[in-house]
């Protein structure tokens, strides 16, 4: 009798531990949805799913924004809180350093926007006062104004971030129903040995929405710049910290970013400096987001109409182990300017030479002797080579035979 009243107590005690309702939420399948939730949603995982999927929804399928006054008012809006977030009295941001992200931005002169998103008569300027902990002593708690105007042409604004100045670049700005994806990269002078700009950390990534056509755009979500050093952050939608997990959303999005950075090389450069192999290799900051499961992303980089995002493309496969043609190669040796890149090409290319065990005729040799002198043949595909010491010339097969293959200078 005690045994049978002491478990009907714990039975009863079980029933009443549990919830009288689990309550389990679906995630909303469409934009204006996805943005509702992240409204009316406290902070927690269902709200950053929410983020997640609204972000890949903008990212992958949204209409580019192309009405020119909507996108110089939220270029302005965003700019506006970049601003002033640099300017906050917070410890993030130094004006004279490698390893934080930089807020010197706010006392130089000019600014230049990209040409081809905003208006060409975009010309604003931003009064902020700085109260940075970490900025230079002699411009805290001192109105500083930024004039941020758009370069004559892409030419210009390339020059004038390679060896003058800041410049800043906007992304295509995706919306649907009412809300938009913008992404700003802020790019500055890094050094002149060589020529180059530096992209800055974090990109700054935000989402906004307007109830009506022609209404303010206000913000859905504008996170800031929350860390002290540059290489934790790479953009401002992935919370900063090297032990944060990235999930599959959140590394598609670094990719992404990565992705978008190499447009803004400057194709004129014969180098790539140390600052930008990581970009060209997608390794770095938060480790490599590609790998052999999610090798299919670079289909999005083979598939660009630049010669240098198809090569970091072309580079990254072969580097997983996967295939890519000799076509792939030699466009990049020779439409591709800059040295680092071609090496690597080469460097492959050599590899399969040097495995190959196809033997070249006696009339292909002649030809090539001609072409190129006596040395050690070898041939892959429709490739040949001749060695004379550690010289090296490159021949392809062409229809009406062999042409050489020469690097682009």
């Amino acid at each position: 009798m005690r045994t049978i009243v002491l478990l009907s107590l714990c039975s009863a005690l079980v029933a009443s531990a549990r919830p009288a309702f689990i309550e389990i939420k679906n995630l909303p399948t469409t934009v204006k949805g996805l943005a509702g939730v992240i409204e009316k949603e406290k902070p927690g995982d269902f709200r950053k799913q929410a983020i997640w999927a609204l972000e890949g929804k903008l990212r992958e399928k949204g209409d580019e924004l192309t009405d020119a006054d909507a996108i110089d008012a939220l270029v302005d809006e965003v700019l506006k809180r970049v601003f002033e977030d640099m300017a906050a009295p917070t410890d993030i941001y130094r004006w004279d350093s490698d390893d934080a992200p930089r807020g010197d931005v706010l006392i130089r002169d000019p600014v230049l926007l990209l040409p081809g998103r905003t208006s060409t008569a975009f010309s604003k300027k931003y009064t902020v006062r700085p109260m940075g902990k970490r900025i230079d002593g002699a411009y805290r708690n001192t109105d500083c104004t930024v004039k941020v105007s758009v370069a004559k042409s892409p030419a210009d604004w390339f020059t004038h971030v390679d060896t003058k100045g800041w410049g800043i670049a906007v992304d295509p700005i995706r919306t649907t129903d009412g809300v938009a994806r913008i992404v700003l990269r802020f790019l500055s002078k890094a050094g002149t040995e060589p020529p180059s700009a530096r992209h800055e950390r974090p990109v700054w990534v935000s989402f906004w929405k307007q109830g009506t056509d022609g209404a303010p755009w206000t913000p859905l979500i504008f996170d800031v710049a929350a860390s002290k050093l540059q290489r934790e952050q790479e953009t401002t939608l992935v919370p900063p910290g090297p032990n944060e997990k990235l999930t599959p959303a959140m590394k598609e999005h670094i990719f992404a970013i990565r992705v978008g950075d190499l447009a803004y090389l400057n194709p004129n450069r014969a180098t790539v400096n140390e600052h930008e192999v990581k970009w060209t290799s997608l390794n770095g900051l938060s480790g490599s987001v590609v790998d052999t499961k999610t090798q299919g992303w670079l289909d999005v980089l083979r598939m660009s109409e630049d010669p240098l995002v198809r090569a970091v493309g072309v580079l990254r496969v072969a580097a997983l182990g996967g295939e890519v043609t000799v076509d792939e190669l030699i466009e990049i040796v020779t439409k591709v300017k800059q040295a680092r890149v071609q090496a690597e090409a080469l460097l492959i290319l050599n590899k399969r030479l040097d495995a190959s065990a196809e033997v070249l005729s006696e009339e292909d040799k002649t030809t090539l002797i001609k072409l190129g002198g006596a040395g050690e043949f070898k041939r892959y595909d429709t490739v040949a080579r001749i060695t004379l010491g550690k010289a090296s010339k490159y021949f392809r097969k062409a229809e009406t035979g062999w042409d050489p293959i020469v690097p682009r200078k």
